[in-house]
Parts: structure tokens; sequence; C-alpha cells
């Protein structure tokens, strides 16, 4: 894991930043914790053979933190089941249908659910799984 260093007190991964007051106080585990603060862990929500997803890259937000729901991520497969046609360490789409943040809606309503999830999607935007479980929000049908 390779940060950049500038100032002698700071490493820098994207936007998160360690600071310590020598250079060489920054150990392992910190920047461990600091690449983890970066990358969050996402559920998959059908049965595509994806068992935990790892989001990269948010598709038409510009530099934007965060996923809601509705948004379509570039993601990588953490977990897998074994024997299917997705595999650990493959890269995909998927588009988010559950977080854990609340969607307030227009009406007044707040909507918050208890994990994240996300759908595989392929390149038209087609799930590649047969079935969906879970609630899913009005907003994406």
């Amino acid at each position: 894991m390779k940060g950049i260093s500038y100032r002698g007190n700071h490493i820098c991964f994207g936007r998160y930043a360690l600071q310590a007051l020598e250079p060489a106080w920054i150990t392992s585990r910190q920047i461990e914790a600091s690449r983890r603060a970066m990358s969050r862990n996402i559920r998959r929500a059908d049965n595509s053979g994806a068992r935990q997803l790892m989001c990269i890259r948010i598709i038409g937000a510009g530099n934007r933190r965060y996923a809601s729901i509705g948004d379509i991520v570039v993601a990588v497969i953490k977990e897998a089941v074994p024997n299917m046609s997705l595999e650990r360490s493959e890269v995909i789409r998927a588009v988010i249908v559950r977080t854990c943040k609340e969607l307030k809606r227009s009406n007044g309503m707040i909507i918050q659910y208890d994990d994240n999830a996300a759908v595989v999607i392929d390149q038209e935007g087609n799930p590649k799984g047969t079935r969906i479980f879970g609630a899913i929000a009005r907003e994406l049908r």
C-alpha cells in the first residue's frame, strides 16, 4: 500500500490523510485504517453470485464521495459464492438499492435501511441475477 508523502508528516490516500508528529511514527495499522475508511463494503441483494462488494467509483458523479440509492457504482467483488459466473476480485457495475444513510422523500417521509446493498448489473443496465432480495425503494421502480 503506497501513499503520497508531503511536508514530512502527512500521508494522503485520495482525500484521506494521516498526520503524525514524526514521519517515522505513521504505522502500518494507521495506513490500513485510512484505507478502510476510503472504501465501504456493500452486501449484494441478488442471486448473481457475489456476496460482498467494495465500491470503487460512482459513475457520473464527478468526485462525489458517497453513493445514494439509485446510483450506479463500479465495485470489486470481495466475497463470491463458489461455482458461480462471478468470481472474487472481478470488477463489475452495480446499482445501490439500500443505504444505512436515511433517504428523505419530497412528502417528508424518511426511509432508513439496516444495511448497504447493491444489485449487480451488466453494461446495458440489466441485472445479472434472476431474483432480488429484500426491500427496494420506490424511487428505483
